[in-house]
């Protein structure tokens, strides 16, 4: 029998960071050994509430929550709710109120303590700003290389990053902490590395969660719903756009079966200074005896297998759980 996927999800709950909780949640090779929450999408404390709310709507409460990072390194969060991801970073949709609290552990604590818990058992799979897990690293340094590998949504090489955003060419996880993400890359941990290149190519349309707004369990159900919002959001955005885009989910995936994407290795850094390159992905793509590569990029997809399974994960999960 294969082992399961033992993840951890670092994320800052908003719309796909609460699909890609059900979908690791759903998914039976995949393992949820706890989740630790950051600023982002929304403020660390909405983060963590949605986070406990959606587990105990998926009637999960034995995977624990650690709250962590409330800003990047250097920088403040100032950000009041989320025009992508609505007011309460779940598309203004409310779930009922979470019965239990998050850990008193601090989430980087949570990580170093659960690194050296189960070395080489456990993937790290974050989603938001990655401050949580470099605050970790320079805490504990030797973490690096006790997980068995770190999956990082984040950056871009080629595609457009994000509107709105002085950068024209980076994604918000990098763009609000590139510190972080740089002392993450640079600490010898195996990463890949899941950007915009691929999961812009993963789209969540209208007719997916018409189907598991039929089909699925409370848990899924309500995420298609608060995805409704995120889809409007997109389409104000990418006005030729189909659906919208399934960047947690992916990281998730990949995580549990990397042969769903094409994986480049690269040496790359992240801008952290420049006026109009802050938080941008370097690659050093020069074959050189210097340039050794310190991540597996993703630069192509199977869209149909990964949006297939997921959409199929999603629409059967709780289908046998009471309705709330």
């Amino acid at each position: 029998m294969t082992e399961p996927c033992r993840i951890i999800l670092d994320v800052d709950t908003g719309i796909d960071d609460a699909l890609a909780i059900v979908y690791a949640l759903a998914h039976p090779e995949i393992t949820l050994e706890a989740v630790t929450t950051t600023y982002g999408n929304v403020d660390v404390e909405q983060a963590t509430l949605n986070t406990l709310a959606l587990l105990q709507a998926a009637d999960c409460l034995d995977v624990p929550v650690a709250a962590g990072a409330k800003r990047a390194l250097t920088r403040p969060y100032n950000k009041r709710g989320s025009r992508i991801h609505g007011p309460n970073g779940f598309g203004g949709i409310d779930l009922p109120s979470p019965e239990r609290t998050a850990l008193d552990t601090w989430a980087p604590d949570l990580l170093i303590e659960m690194a050296h818990k189960h070395p080489g058992k456990l993937t790290l799979v974050p989603t938001g700003p990655i401050t949580n897990v470099a605050l970790a690293l320079m805490k504990a340094p030797e973490i690096a290389t006790l997980f068995k590998r770190i999956v990082i949504m984040g950056g871009s090489i080629w595609h457009p990053g994000v509107p709105r955003i002085p950068s024209p060419m980076a994604d918000a996880n990098f763009f609000n902490d590139p510190e972080s993400a740089r002392i993450v890359l640079q600490s010898g941990a195996d990463i890949i590395l899941v950007g915009m290149d691929v999961t812009m190519k993963t789209l969540f349309t209208d007719a997916m969660m018409d189907r598991i707004e039929k089909q699925g369990g409370f848990a899924s159900r309500k995420c298609a719903e608060a995805s409704r919002f995120y889809l409007a959001a997109y389409r104000d955005q990418y006005p030729d756009i189909t659906g919208c885009a399934l960047h947690d989910p992916l990281a998730v995936a990949v995580a549990h079966d990397p042969t769903l994407v094409t994986l480049e290795p690269m040496q790359i850094d992240v801008e952290c200074a420049g006026e109009l390159t802050r938080g941008q992905v370097i690659p050093d793509r020069r074959r050189t005896g210097t340039t050794i590569p310190n991540a597996a990029v993703c630069v192509d997809v199977n869209v149909d297998r990964f949006v297939d399974g997921f959409v199929n994960r999603l629409a059967t999960f709780g289908q046998d759980q009471v309705a709330l």
